[in-house]
This record gives structure tokens, sequence and C-alpha cells, in this order.
């Protein structure tokens, strides 16, 4: 052989062949694509209202139904793009649990659901938050001082927000194929927590302004934006939550159940204050639980060590027998 010969070719290996998907599980499916569309329906929401507005019309002369009975339950285009996300976690929360029971469980499922939440509970939110800080702007008769740099800051955040939800979607995938116990609870905010908590943030000061508080609306539409920065670092954080559909569907003892009865009427008489409630007391759970569990276990390390017990006369007598026929 010439010595200017090069190394003998190498074989290429070849790629594995991809499988073409044929079928897909028929119920799960829609009701991922009910999510999606149902965040598509908030984000038209956002449209609508803006549109209104720029129209040159006041946000009390919008009426979204032309019903009273209606404008009570949706003041606004706003309101309704919330309750549109609230019936996005419905879908959500039933269509992993319908593909596990029926054995339709796929990568193809999970990969759609976090296409449809990063669109319901990433995109929907961040844009129900900045649309109604530019419509408290554009009611203000024109920006207040400083209303240009709280303008970008609000969009900005807004931004921070749809990142922190890919990201965390992103996590979830990922170490939800590694972990058996990944559906008993997570680590970070679920999406669809921090979207419940922006939503009804924007649900109540709808009804604040449609019943005449415009002090307290004008304070929560300041707070919104940081309120969002936060729930936004708790997405990506390693704060543990509850799966609180799997808790739900759990065998729960009795009083439980008497519980959500006891719920259910103020539920009806004041939904916006029940759900921002729930809502938010959900998203502080995980801190404080997190907090609870730090200082019991710096409780447990302050803790002086237990002396040893002295011997006792007859263990003396057999260790020195021991030490004899040694």
């Amino acid at each position: 052989m010439s010595e200017h010969a090069g190394p003998p070719p190498q074989v290429e290996a070849h790629a594995p062949r991809r499988r073409p998907l044929r079928t897909i599980a028929m119920l799960p499916t829609l009701l991922t694509l009910g999510n999606l569309c149902l965040g598509f329906a908030a984000l038209y929401c956002c449209a609508r209202q803006l549109e209104e507005l720029g129209a040159g019309r006041a946000a009390a002369e919008i009426l979204t139904r032309n019903s009273e009975r209606l404008e009570a339950i949706a003041p606004s285009y706003l309101a309704i793009g919330v309750w549109a996300l609230l019936a996005a976690m419905i879908c959500d929360a039933l269509d992993g649990r319908v593909a596990r029971r029926t054995g339709a469980a796929s990568a193809f499922g999970v990969q759609l659901d976090s296409l449809a939440d990063i669109v319901s509970f990433g995109v929907a939110p961040a844009m129900l938050m900045m649309t109604m800080v530019r419509r408290e702007f554009m009611q203000w008769g024109g920006e207040p001082m400083g209303g240009h740099r709280l303008a970008q800051a609000t969009a900005l955040i807004a931004l921070i927000y749809v990142c922190c939800a890919a990201l965390r979607l992103a996590r979830f995938n990922v170490e939800a194929s590694l972990e058996e116990a990944a559906h008993r609870g997570f680590l970070g905010l679920p999406s669809p927590g921090a979207a419940g908590a922006v939503g009804s943030l924007v649900l109540l000061h709808d009804h604040m302004e449609y019943l005449g508080w415009l002090p307290p609306a004008t304070v929560l539409t300041w707070a919104l934006p940081p309120l969002t920065l936060a729930v936004s670092l708790l997405m990506v954080s390693r704060v543990p939550y509850p799966h609180m559909v799997s808790t739900f569907f759990r065998h729960r003892p009795f009083g439980h159940v008497i519980a959500i009865v006891l719920v259910l009427p103020p539920l009806m008489l004041f939904p916006e204050w029940v759900l921002a409630l729930a809502a938010w007391a959900f998203v502080l759970n995980g801190p404080a639980r997190r907090t609870a569990w730090m200082r019991a276990r710096k409780m447990q390390a302050e803790l002086p060590e237990p002396a040893e017990a002295a011997p006792t006369a007859a263990e003396e007598d057999r260790e020195a027998g021991w030490r004899r026929r040694a």
C-alpha cells in the first residue's frame, strides 16, 4: 500500500428514518386545540378593545354584548378575554387527564399542549395586562407624568412574562420525561396559575370601574405590572407547587366536599373577587410553604444534639467480662 494513500473511507451511518405520524387521539387533541382557540380569542379581545379606544370611544361606552346582564359579568372586551382564559384552563386541565385515562398519552400530545399553552398562558395574559394599562392611559386623556417610561416598562415586563412562560414550559417538558412524579407537583409556578393570577386582576379592575370605584381601580392599574413581573420570576423558580387538578380528582375527605359547596354561593355572587383571591392564594402558597419548610429545617439544625446516656452498671460489668475474655 502506498504511504500516500489516505485513511480508508468511513462509511457514514444512516440516520434513523423518521416514522410518520399516522394516528392521533381525537378527544385530547380537540381539547388542546380548544385551549389554543380560546387563547387566540383572548388576543382578539385585546385587539378589539384597542380598536374601539382608537376610534375615540370611551371605555364606558363600549358595550360588549349589548346586554345589561352580560355587561355585569364582562364589562369590557378585556373581561371577555379573561373568561376565555378561564375556559382555556379547563381544556388544559382535561386534555392530559383524558389522554392518560384512555391510554392515548403521547409525545405528540405533550408538544401540542406546550404550543397551545404558550399562546393561552404566555402571550395572552401579557397582552391583557399591557392592553389594560394602555387603556387607562388613553382614558386619562394622555399619558401622566412619567407615563411614557411606565408604558415602556410595562411592555418590557410583558416580554419578560412571555419569555419566562416559554422557559417554564420547555423545562417542564424535559423534566416530565425524566421524572415519574412530574404530575404530582411542579417546581415553579405553573403557567396556567400565572395566567390566572394576571387575568383575575384584569377582571377585578374592570368590575371596579364598572361599579365606579375609580381610585382602587387606578391603584390596581399601577400595581399590575410589578405583580406580573413577580409571577414571571416564580414561573422559572424552583419553588414547589401542588398539582391542583390531580389533587382535586383524588379521593378527598367528606369535609372537603362541604367546603367546596359553601364556596359556590360567593363564587356565583362575586366571581371576580373569589377568582382573584383563589388565584393569588395559589401563587402565594408556594413561597409560604417554602419559607415554612426552610424555617423548620433551620430550627431543627439549631437544636442541640441529645447527650448519650451514661452506661448502667450491668452494661459496665458486661463490657468488663468481654475485655477479660479478649
